[in-house]
């Protein structure tokens, strides 16, 4: 397939053309239009499923010239989501808790920019950067301090939208130092154990008393990966960190299951357990893997990780979508998210597989939003499940919000730097080096 046109000023290029384009951008303006009388009654907070996860739509809504209203709109659901930081007990993960908030804040503030609001944004997020060194400081169990969701994973990626600020900085030296102390270490590298504690379902706990080690981007060794490459890329702290990295890698590569199209990833480790491949995600399975090597690849300057990295992902792109496990369209674990992520790597490296899987997801997307659609005027809050709609209400990772921005990433120029929660890019910084 020919290369997407570049955007005009951040480098970002639109994936889908002609009616295709016109498809996706209506249903993103159907998807705001339905969610607009729903968003002031949303009274969760967070990033992943609430009012700063909404925040960060209208935001990009706004960016792009779509929606009515939509930079007033996200500056009134951030400040819902602060005030709730204020009224609501939330806790310290950076999807569920106050960090994600903080970490949407500084990513509206820095878009939409020059309003009222700037100053009280910034003194919020210095609040946040005390009260998170001050969590990573004290001293407690992290059964998985290696969880993008919400172990000390999540809180380096809001640490790293906030530097260069010293406060960012001490924020990713504790975080390496837990990702150092917690790590383990076999014959094939480094790696991270997730306790029993740290498994949210209980009845994998159950199935697991010893724990396991996950190979997922969500809560395992994958995440742990692509954050580690981000702070290569920083300048952060890079001989604690490239050691760490570098055996991470390794022992990562080593878990692959050799099949007959090629090697590809379970879902996790464990004794007595027989790998299988797992199903094809962000969340887990080879899509998820392959981005977090090639951003490790790309932040440590390791070419052989980079090809890996789209060797994986094209493997992915090439399986027959029966065979994906792709059952919703959300994006933590469906068709929105399949398509962003091969997406993100098709901007990066102009592979046609990677292009073509892209529009299938995205395709595959929109089939299902149309289905959903003829429910009634407030489709898109639908939630997941037979006969109900392929996503869980107006969320980031599981909703119709995620399912949007995905949808104007492919179909307009506007750089989608919302994707940094998931570990598909990063900002370009200058991290503090030391220690």
């Amino acid at each position: 397939m020919p290369p997407p046109v570049v955007g005009p000023a951040s480098g970002w290029r639109p994936l889908l053309s002609g009616s295709t384009r016109l498809r996706a951008l209506r249903t993103v303006d159907a998807i705001a239009e339905s969610i607009a009388p729903l968003a002031p009654g949303e009274r969760d907070p967070s990033l992943a499923g609430g009012q700063a996860g909404l925040a960060v739509l209208y935001a990009w809504l706004a960016e792009a010239g779509r929606t009515p209203q939509a930079r007033d709109l996200a500056w009134q659901c951030l400040d819902r989501a602060i005030e709730g930081m204020a009224t609501d007990a939330l806790g310290s993960s950076f999807w569920e808790g106050f960090p994600g908030i903080a970490w949407a804040a500084e990513l509206v503030d820095r878009l939409l920019g020059d309003d009222a609001e700037d100053g009280a944004v910034t003194v919020e997020n210095e609040v946040v950067d005390d009260a998170v060194v001050h969590l990573l400081s004290q001293p407690r169990e992290w059964p998985a301090p290696h969880d993008l969701v919400v172990g000390a994973t999540g809180l380096g990626v809001y640490a790293l939208e906030r530097c260069p600020r010293p406060s960012a900085a001490e924020c990713l030296y504790l975080v390496v130092d837990l990702l150092e102390d917690s790590a383990q270490q076999d014959e094939h590298g480094i790696y991270w154990w997730t306790r029993p504690a740290g498994i949210r379902q209980l009845e994998d706990r159950e199935e697991y008393p010893s724990g396991r080690a996950d190979l997922g981007m969500a809560h395992g060794v994958p995440g742990a990966i692509a954050l580690l490459g981000a702070l290569c890329s920083a300048g952060v702290a890079p001989a604690r960190v490239r050691p760490l990295l570098e055996g991470a890698v390794r022992w990562l590569l080593a878990q692959a299951v050799v099949t007959e199209s090629g090697p590809t990833f379970p879902i996790w480790v464990a004794p007595g357990l027989d790998p299988v491949p797992a199903r094809c995600a962000w969340c887990y399975g080879d899509p998820g893997v392959a981005a977090a090597l090639w951003t490790a690849g790309h932040g440590a300057g390791e070419p052989a990780w980079v090809a890996e990295a789209v060797a994986l992902a094209c493997r992915a792109a090439e399986r027959p979508p029966a065979e994906t496990g792709v059952d919703s369209a959300c994006f933590c674990h469906g068709s929105a998210g399949l398509g962003h992520l091969y997406n993100r790597l098709y901007q990066a490296t102009g592979e046609p597989r990677l292009g073509r899987a892209a529009v299938h997801w995205l395709e595959r997307t929109l089939e299902w939003c149309d289905s959903a659609r003829d429910d009634g005027p407030q489709w898109a809050a639908g939630s997941a499940g037979p006969g109900r709609g392929p996503w869980s209400g107006l969320e980031l990772t599981r909703g119709a919000v995620g399912i949007a921005l995905a949808l104007l990433a492919a179909a307009t120029p506007v750089a989608p730097c919302w994707d940094r929660m998931f570990l598909l890019s990063a900002p370009h910084v200058s991290g503090a080096h030391g220690r």
